[in-house]
């Protein structure tokens, strides 16, 4: 999935460098459609970004209650 994340992200890269001199030579059409792929291919990027990496495990807070807290160590007891 890294692979992944670094294609999509110098694909991004070379679509926004690449829209401003479309605008210049092609007109603001093609500039747009240009950011519309770079925003695309960011999307991706953070989509693959967040699938390959695990969500952290819950730690106790003091925002959150003592029968929460009590539960989280309680989890994180079993798991070690």
């Amino acid at each position: 999935m890294k692979t992944v994340r670094i294609v999509f992200c110098i694909l991004a890269c070379l679509l926004v460098a690449a829209s401003v001199p479309a605008a210049v030579l092609w007109g603001w059409m093609w500039f747009l459609v240009l950011i519309c792929g770079a925003a695309l291919s960011a999307a991706v990027m953070l989509f693959a970004k967040k699938r390959s990496e695990p969500a952290d495990p819950p730690r106790p807070d003091f925002m959150n209650s003592d029968e929460e807290n009590a539960r989280i160590n309680e989890e994180a007891r079993r798991h070690d």
